[in-house]
């Protein structure tokens, strides 16, 4: 299956018909595998703000959607890597509704209320949290409030940090810089004060690389660059690559590449808030095959991100997926892959590649296909005389972290299975409880145009077929089965 995610303006979109041809494609779940993710409750969270039995019907409405469209796949960052489970969308907004109160204190005084409450030994508490309160901050934010060139930021984000540069001053700090941030145009002053070095959006095209741009400015001012890193700590409350694509997606926002708008009023808000769920959203697509979003502004950060950060996940606006899709994708019988599949190996899409030791090892080439809804990547030995072969694999969408689904293989295995029936080894349909840790047997096919070989090596997915009877020109002549 080719995982797919849909940011919230396609998937609001869809659900109120406006993108009834993309509907109408992506719900073959023979093929599409979609996912959602917390970012999505939190697009739903930000739109709660009556409670009116209105808007709560909406909400509903939005929950069942999403669970119409990903039977529950849910990609969620539990601090320390994002993990894809089954999570009811509606039980999710229960706990971000719940957690809310949490983020609007952040002093240690409202962190330590809930043990005190509980605590006979509240005096012990209340000599614990007096202890950590008291702690001074760690020199380098001294330092940096010293430093001219980032006292006045560090104020703006912190404020009241500097007259108070204890653990309690921080967290009292932190908590007004996140309610400023997101509830207020704060973030709007912060970028203005960002882009002081002579930069602004007049200064980005279509034929300069935005992060070059914004390191000449700053070679050009004499200054230091500005990197997220220092200022939003990495791996502590995310996995770092997770980590690396929402700071270079901010990064790109605060310089006016295609900055977001700000502004605060009766009827919109539009805050830091929503730069960071779009950079959240970026991030969980990466482990996608397919990122869809009709935002602008978010395809073009994303695209910006995925390239400098090598990501292999495919930025498309719903139109431009649909004619990816009549192009590439509109395969779906085993004997229609299989005719595309062999049809490649007559087009110079193939590059030499050698092995560690620097061997010639064949030739290797990543179409735009996905050859049963899930290869991508293909490659051929040295064919010679009357033998043909050739592996087909997975080109990771995000070379830090991947993911498979057991509903991916179920699915591909279906494929053959229906035509090909039980393997030689009389295996049929595919049960989870066939793996065991990352060796799976697979399934292995005779057939009149050789041999087929499903596998799972070394944690990777591969299809292995060999045929010592015929050349390739005769295979691409015939391949139905």
């Amino acid at each position: 299956m080719i995982k797919v995610y849909l940011d919230w303006n396609v998937m609001s979109g869809m659900k109120n018909n406006h993108f009834q041809e993309l509907n109408h494609i992506i719900l073959n779940k023979d093929k599409f595998l979609l996912l959602y993710s917390t970012s999505h409750i939190g697009d739903i969270f930000a739109s709660i703000k009556d409670h009116s039995e209105e808007e709560q019907k909406i909400v509903r409405e939005d929950l069942d959607y999403i669970t119409h469209l990903t039977d529950n796949l849910c990609l969620v960052n539990n601090s320390k890597e994002v993990v894809l489970s089954d999570y009811k969308p509606g039980e999710l907004l229960d706990d971000r509704i719940r957690e809310a109160p949490l983020f609007e204190d952040f002093s240690i005084d409202n962190l330590f209320k809930s043990i005190e409450e509980d605590d006979v030994s509240n005096g012990i508490v209340t000599s614990l949290k007096n202890l950590i309160s008291s702690i001074p901050l760690d020199d380098a934010f001294k330092e940096a409030f010293e430093n001219p060139e980032s006292a006045a930021m560090l104020d703006k984000m912190f404020p009241g940090l500097k007259e108070d540069k204890t653990m309690n001053g921080f967290f009292k700090s932190f908590g007004n810089m996140f309610h400023n941030m997101n509830e207020t145009e704060d973030y709007k002053d912060l970028r203005n004060m960002v882009q002081q070095i002579g930069l602004n959006s007049g200064h980005f095209n279509e034929n300069k690389n935005p992060f070059e741009v914004i390191d000449n400015a700053y070679k050009k001012a004499g200054i230091e660059n500005f990197e997220p890193d220092k200022y939003f700590e990495k791996g502590k409350n995310a996995p770092e690559w997770f980590d690396d694509i929402t700071n270079e997606y901010i990064k790109l926002d605060m310089h006016g590449f295609k900055a977001d708008k700000v502004k605060v009023t009766d009827k919109e808000k539009n805050t830091f808030k929503n730069t960071t769920e779009d950079a959240s959203h970026s991030a969980f697509a990466s482990v996608c095959n397919f990122y869809l979003t009709n935002d602008d502004k978010n395809y073009r950060k994303t695209k910006a991100v995925y390239d400098k950060l090598s990501i292999n996940t495919k930025v498309l606006k719903p139109g431009e997926f649909i004619d990816y899709y009549n192009n590439y994708l509109n395969v779906h019988l085993l004997n229609d892959h299989l005719k595309s599949l062999f049809e490649i190996f007559t087009k110079p899409i193939f590059h030499n590649t050698d092995d560690d030791e620097g061997n010639y090892f064949g030739k290797v080439a990543y179409p735009n296909e996905y050859f049963f809804n899930f290869f991508n990547k293909i490659w051929v030995s040295n064919n010679e005389g009357d033998y043909f072969y050739f592996t087909l694999s997975t080109l990771p969408s995000n070379p830090n972290k991947t993911y498979t689904a057991y509903q991916e293989i179920e699915t591909l295995i279906r494929m053959f299975f229906e035509i090909l029936g039980p393997d030689e080894n009389k295996m049929g349909m595919f049960d989870i409880t066939e793996m065991r840790d990352k060796i799976w047997i697979g399934r292995r096919w005779q057939t009149n145009i050789g041999e087929i070989k499903i596998i799972r090596l070394n944690g990777w997915f591969q299809l292995y077929y060999n045929n010592e009877k015929v050349k390739a020109s005769e295979t691409v002549s015939n391949t139905h089965l």
